[in-house]
């Protein structure tokens, strides 16, 4: 444990400026912070230290904090907007232009299939997209037999999308229609997608007890793909003007919570500030003392700024009039 608290020192050291070596204090045998607890006092940065540290602030702000409800989901097309083409005579595909994952156009030709029937040329039947989308299957080749009512293309317009979460029992009487979704996906995991509850499926599973809530999410650069697997939060409830600061900005444990505060008379000083928290939702906690609103919390760097070694206290300037000089000794009389 000793050796990894030394690397993360050094690593900080380093971006700091300083020279990798730590150097403990007179009379102990540790360096600062590596025991585990954050050093106390204001932390005074250099301009350079702070662009090395990747330093943020964020003000803390008068907000609505929103109560969600967290649920696991995946993505769907919406169904309105899927086309499946199929084949309505028996031949052979002579000509096939996309593959799965191609966009296309309303209009665009996709494929063609020659007719069994007998003529000089055999007739061909050509398809084209009916709607703008993705190519999602494609389970035919160049070449292929196809049967009526195979089924050759099918397209989606993925502009717009559904994503299904699953809800208990016990859960399902904290979600409505029209409630507010913020939309999470694995493969996006810095992006939020919003959408709203626009239905529900019409039964009970019976082996998880859970409920599908359908979400409509807008996906107009359709990085919501079919099957991808998604984190839901429904907002189920608000709280009106809470000063509120990011999740990131606080640090601490259960009773001993605290956040840094940029001085507003020397931005270059940080204030370790113990607070409060209240009610928090995904991405907001809400600050019940304190810090007051405007204040500029940082949000990135501020793990980093706890084993900082806080700024000297100021000495007090030496008053020459305050002491007095010693009083010369008298020289002895002449004489004596």
């Amino acid at each position: 444990m000793k050796h990894r608290s030394y690397f993360f020192l050094s690593t900080l050291a380093l971006a700091l400026g300083f020279s990798p070596v730590l150097r403990a204090h007179a009379g102990h045998d540790k360096a600062p912070g590596e025991d585990g607890a954050p050093v106390a006092g204001p932390v005074k940065l250099t301009p350079e230290a702070e662009k090395n540290l990747g330093l943020k602030t964020e003000e803390a702000t008068l907000r609505t904090l929103e109560k969600t409800l967290a649920v696991l989901g995946t993505v769907e097309p919406d169904p309105a907007r899927v086309a499946v083409l199929a084949s309505r005579i028996s031949g052979r595909i002579t000509r096939l232009a996309v593959k799965e994952g191609d966009s296309v156009a309303a209009g665009d030709f996709l494929l063609e299939v020659e007719s069994r029937q007998i003529g000089d040329p055999p007739p061909r039947i050509t398809f084209t997209a009916p709607i703008a989308g993705t190519v999602l299957e494609r389970p035919v080749f160049t070449g292929d037999s196809v049967e009526p009512d195979t089924r050759l293309l099918t397209v989606a317009d993925l502009s717009q999308v559904y994503v299904v979460g699953r809800v208990f029992e016990g859960q399902f009487a904290q979600v409505k229609r029209g409630q507010a979704v913020r939309v999470r996906a694995e493969a996006w995991p810095d992006e939020i997608f919003t959408g709203t509850v626009e239905g529900f499926t019409p039964k009970l599973d019976p082996e998880t007890r859970t409920l599908g809530v359908r979400v409509r999410v807008d996906n107009p650069a359709g990085k919501l793909l079919p099957n991808m697997r998604t984190t839901l939060r429904i907002v189920t409830a608000e709280a009106d003007s809470v000063i509120t600061v990011p999740l990131a900005a606080v640090l601490g444990e259960a009773g001993n919570y605290f956040v840094f505060v940029q001085d507003d008379k020397d931005p270059h000083t940080f204030l370790r500030t113990a607070v409060v928290v209240g009610q928090r939702d995904d991405r907001y906690v809400e600050l019940v003392e304190g810090v007051l609103p405007g204040a500029s919390i940082v949000t990135v760097g501020n793990y980093q700024l706890q084993y900082v070694a806080p700024a000297p206290a100021a000495k007090p300037a030496d008053d020459d009039h305050a002491k007095a000089a010693p009083a010369e000794k008298k020289s002895a009389a002449p004489g004596r």
